[in-house]
């Protein structure tokens, strides 16, 4: 049955048939674990109680520490010119970062970087050192070449260096991007100081507390981290995921033209859109800062489940967006 995968995934699929304009997009890199079941599980584990993170392989890669590094920060421009001439940065998210420039010949590459990734396939495939660090490489058709390099094996975490090059050999670019990144991290340099209410701190499985987690994903829930800013509860029957991002945030919030508005208390007004699919869901979000040019940050609520499964999903949504609310530091 589809669940949080099917999202997680569809993006690498359209990245493995990459052409020159696809090398340009944000497509994250996202593998599924073969023991996932129906559903991601980025750890290759399953709990039954908010996740207890491993130590890093540094203290500089520390979750705590990567959820506040900027990652454009990450992006040296004296590495970048010796590949060519950079163009602008732009950011996409908590955690990642594009530059979109020429090569030496006036050719499209396109460098991303992306932090606190969760990694399956790429630890468990990890053959390559770099900086230092295990690493794997991944070359999709001759298009783009993933380097992603391990900064905590459990749960897996790392770090994933992404060129979007057709005119040569995308892994070498990759290799010094991403040695450079480590680097950077290393010696500290990309701290950023978060705005007042900001959700770039929060870990999402540790937010809400047990009763609340039982209430929507049922008593014997297992949990599913993906990432440094999302996690998922996966039940028998239903599932609920809580996800904290950047956003672009409409002048008159309309986000979806089928959202309602719901009171989720303390002044906070969500927006809910349910979906009928063959695997129905509820979302519920609510912004939480807006900043200049409509940027901000939005909390997002999601309770699934199959189609045979009986439960009301947007009071399950809604219920657990209230319990979370009040959580949550204002700005």
């Amino acid at each position: 049955m589809p669940r949080l995968v099917a999202v997680l995934s569809s993006i690498l699929l359209l990245a493995g048939c990459a052409g020159a304009d696809l090398a340009k997009q944000h497509f994250p890199r996202t593998t599924i674990p073969a023991n996932a079941e129906n559903v991601s599980d980025p750890s290759g584990t399953s709990q039954t109680s908010p996740p207890v993170s491993g130590q890093p392989v540094d203290p500089a890669f520390a979750p705590d520490r990567m959820r506040l590094t900027d990652p454009c920060e990450l992006l040296d421009e004296e590495v970048l010119k010796r590949l060519g001439t950079p163009g602008e940065r732009s950011r996409s998210g908590f955690s990642r970062c594009s530059n979109f420039m020429k090569d030496k010949n006036g050719k499209d590459l396109a460098v991303t970087v992306e932090i606190g990734q969760t990694m399956t396939t790429e630890l468990k495939n990890a053959d390559k050192q770099l900086a230092g660090l295990r690493s794997y490489e991944q070359v999709l058709e001759n298009s783009a070449c993933f380097v992603s390099v391990i900064t905590q094996e459990q749960p897996g975490l790392g770090i994933t260096v992404q060129i979007g090059y057709e005119d040569g050999d995308a892994c070498g670019p990759g290799r010094q991007v991403a040695e450079s990144v480590v680097e950077r991290l290393k010696a500290g340099g990309a701290a950023r100081t978060p705005a007042k209410g900001s959700l770039i701190t929060l870990d999402p499985c540790v937010l809400p507390d047990r009763p609340t987690i039982e209430a929507a994903s049922g008593a014997g829930y297992r949990v599913y981290p993906y990432g440094l800013h999302t996690c998922a509860w996966v039940g028998e029957d239903r599932e609920l995921t809580l996800t904290l991002r950047e956003a672009f945030i409409p002048d008159d919030r309309e986000f979806d033209e089928g959202q309602t508005e719901v009171d989720l208390g303390g002044g906070v007004t969500g927006y809910q859109v349910a979906s009928s699919t063959a695997f129905p869901s509820c979302e519920v979000k609510w912004v939480q800062l807006v900043g200049s040019d409509n940027e901000g940050e939005i909390v997002d609520v999601k309770s699934a489940g199959p189609k045979d499964s009986e439960f009301d999903r947007c009071a399950a949504a809604v219920a657990f967006a209230k319990a979370v609310v009040g959580k949550i530091p204002k700005g």
